[in-house]
């Protein structure tokens, strides 16, 4: 399927998800390579802000690459079509295992069965912070926001009463969980906000698959920042550099 036919009918799609799902379901019809230019092309109209709908698809795409449903023989075709055309960038969408990071002693504390919201405070279980969470009070919220276990951060994602201020905070922690921010990053009201996005980026926790689509989505002169940061992992560097290369000789 050409780029043109992909955008038109991911625009008619209102519903995010099913945008997604539909596309996965899409990944496994047809030649994979000529699914691998299609997407190439999609990524550089993006990249280049001509085309909102090719905007849209791109953060499509960038979800559905990670999707769990997403077939693993059909994930590996894609892949190597696209290793086979010379697009590495576009290859390492469709990686979703990422190195193992090894977490501060001081951060594996704070994971540990209870910690205080306040320094002198009473220590909470998990089960106690994962409760608290859902609250709307803002003041315990504010605490709850340096909580740095997955499983309170799903729980705020979800809280109504949670502003993209207070994610974007928990998306430029440092040091943070990779998992934690894994949950940002996959979830589908905050994972598309830009500045949610470009702070998961930033950040080197954030597991490197899942920084690696994101970036794809980030616009050309953030590619160029991030390509020039010594504080990212090789990898992402590589990754930009390529894919802010690529939308510029097109």
């Amino acid at each position: 399927m050409g780029p043109d036919l992909i955008i038109a009918r991911l625009k008619a799609i209102l519903d995010a998800r099913m945008r997604v799902l539909t596309l996965v379901e899409a990944f496994g019809e047809g030649d994979p390579r000529t699914w691998i230019h299609t997407l190439a092309s999609i990524v550089t109209r993006a990249q280049q802000h001509a085309d909102a709908d090719a905007i849209q698809a791109l953060e499509t795409v960038s979800h559905a690459v990670a999707e769990p449903s997403l077939a693993y023989e059909h994930r590996q075709a894609l892949y190597t079509a696209a290793i086979e055309l010379g697009m590495p960038a576009i290859a390492r969408l469709f990686i979703t295992t990422s190195p193992v990071v090894e977490l501060p002693v001081t951060l594996k504390k704070q994971l540990g069965p209870e910690r205080p919201l306040r320094p002198a405070g009473r220590p909470l279980t998990l089960g106690e912070r994962k409760s608290a969470a859902r609250t709307h009070d803002r003041e315990q919220i504010t605490l709850l926001l340096r909580d740095p276990h997955p499983m309170v951060v799903a729980i705020l994602l979800d809280n109504p009463h949670v502003t993209e201020g207070d994610v974007l905070s928990m998306a430029a922690m440092r040091p943070a969980v990779p998992a934690s921010l894994s949950k940002i990053a996959a979830h589908p009201r905050w994972s598309v906000r830009h500045p949610i996005k470009r702070a998961l980026v930033l950040n080197p926790a954030t597991p490197l698959a899942a920084a690696i689509r994101i970036a794809t989505t980030l616009r050309a002169a953030e590619l160029a920042e991030i390509a020039q940061d010594p504080s990212l992992p090789g990898p992402l560097r590589e990754h930009a550099a390529e894919v802010r290369a690529a939308s510029l000789r097109r």
